[in-house]
This record gives structure tokens, C-alpha cells and sequence, in this order.
């Protein structure tokens, strides 16, 4: 199972993307900007989207894609995410108003967007392995996911602040070698952080050490200005036999 990252950052401008992980050219882990940068012929090539939450950084691709596989004959893509994320995407994304309700379809035929409400705990089958639902805890309703291929694990906070239960349930995988996590702010912040369901290197640190040894730690959802000094935030109290890698766009994760 091959992990691209298409989109890692917290906004846009100076070539940044917003958060995206190509699973096996199939599957979409949340469709932030970085689809964007894909050919039609890739675009098309998706057909499962796995998303964490309704903010537009993970989401606002959507539409576009589906636009895509109306255009050029696609399969339409089937997307899995929280009842409430589905409710939060009705109302105020497929809504007719600002793009085609691709949800809806003439009698007889399927939507080129098809909506399934899922629950934590709740696993999708992939082509070469399995992707589960863990909680989160963000300021809307949100979950993270945990990819298990033939050999390897990888889990995904999607934005969230401190969830024990979500590093509890990872630290019980066996083949756990991979974690990304959301750094939105400095220690000085962690206030903030905590407020909008976010992470400062100070709440993170103390959930790291939950981790077994040897796991390697990518940090995603930075501000580009600010990675520097949020990564060396980190490394001064990292547990010594953890790994940590700044998530960078472009990069494949093997599972």
C-alpha cells in the first residue's frame, strides 16, 4: 500500500497545499487542494474518499473532483465520513447553490457523489488492506483513520486537539510504524490550540509517550512559517526512540 502526500499544510500560498494522502491512486484521505496538482486521467482513477471532517482545507476539493468524473465519464466516488460531517456537506456544500448537488441523480441512475455515514470503530476495505475510523476531538465533528496494508500501520489524527482514546487505540496496533499528526501552534498557544481543537508540541509531547518505540512521527497542518521553530518545539522532549519527520508534499509512505 503506497501513501502519497499531495497536501500538508495548513493554507495555501507560496506552493502550499492543504491536507490530502493519495492511497494506491484509488482512495483520497480527505480532498484538500493538493487534488488539485493531479491529471484528469489520476482524477479519475479515484473512487473512494475517506474524509475526517467538513472544514473546506479537507474538504473544498470535492466538488471539483466529482465535477471531474462528470466531465470525462468517471465512476463517481464514494465518500465515508460521520453522519454529521454528511448533514455539514448537504447543507452548505452540495446544495445546488454554489456547484451541481452531485448527490442527487435522475431516477435510475447512482449520484456521482454517494454519501455513507460511518461510526468510529466502523473499517472500509481497501484493495490491498484496511481503513478504520478513531476518534478525534476537533471544533466540529471529526474522526481520524488508521491504515493497516500487508505489512505495515499507519494512523492519521485528521485535525484534532489531545485524544487519549484515538493514542490508546493506536498504541494497541501491532504493525503501528507510522503516525501523522496535526501541529497547528506553538507552545505559547496552546490555549488557543486547545480551543479550537488543535495541538501545540506541549499538548502533544505527553501522547507520544503512549507510542511503542521505533514508530516514526510526521507532523502535518503547519503553518510554513512557523515549522521550524514547532518542530524544534518537539525534538527537545521527543521520547528518544521515536522518529520525527515534518509530513512534506510529495512524499510516499509504504505500507
Amino acid at each position: 500500500m503506497h501513501v502519497k502526500v499531495l497536501g500538508a499544510s495548513a493554507g495555501i500560498g507560496q506552493a502550499a497545499r492543504t491536507t490530502s494522502f493519495l492511497v494506491d491512486g484509488n482512495c483520497l484521505i480527505d480532498c484538500g487542494s493538493g487534488v488539485a496538482d493531479l491529471d484528469t486521467d489520476a482524477l479519475l482513477q479515484i473512487d473512494t474518499v475517506l474524509l475526517t471532517h467538513s472544514h473546506l482545507d479537507h474538504s473544498g476539493s470535492l466538488p471539483l473532483l466529482a465535477d471531474a468524473h462528470v466531465t470525462h465519464g468517471g465512476r463517481g466516488l464514494d465518500v465515508y465520513t460521520q453522519q454529521e460531517t454528511i448533514s455539514a456537506l448537504q447543507q452548505h456544500m452540495f446544495n445546488g447553490l454554489l456547484w451541481p448537488d452531485y448527490t442527487k441523480a435522475a431516477p435510475g441512475n447512482m449520484p456521482w457523489v454517494r454519501l455513507h455515514a460511518l461510526e468510529v470503530g466502523d473499517s472500509i476495505p481497501l484493495p490491498d488492506g484496511i481503513a478504520t475510523a478513531l476518534p478525534a476531538e476537533h471544533s466540529v465533528p471529526a474522526v481520524g483513520w488508521l491504515l493497516e496494508g500487508p505489512w505495515r500501520a499507519l494512523a492519521f489524527t485528521g485535525d484534532s486537539g489531545p485524544c487519549l482514546a484515538f493514542w490508546h487505540w493506536i498504541s494497541h496496533v501491532p504493525s503501528l510504524t507510522d503516525v501523522i499528526c496535526e501541529l497547528s501552534y506553538l507552545n505559547e498557544q496552546s490555549a488557543q490550540a486547545m480551543k479550537g481543537g488543535h495541538m501545540s508540541p506541549a499538548l502533544l509531547l505527553p501522547l507520544l509517550e503512549i507510542l511503542p518505540p521505533n514508530v516514526h512521527v510526521w507532523i502535518t497542518h503547519t503553518e510554513n512559517s512557523l515549522r521550524s521553530q514547532m518542530l524544534e518545539q518537539v525534538r527537545k522532549e521527543l521520547p528518544s526512540l521515536l522518529h520525527l519527520h515534518p509530513l512534506e508534499q510529495g512524499i510516499t509512505i509504504e505500507l
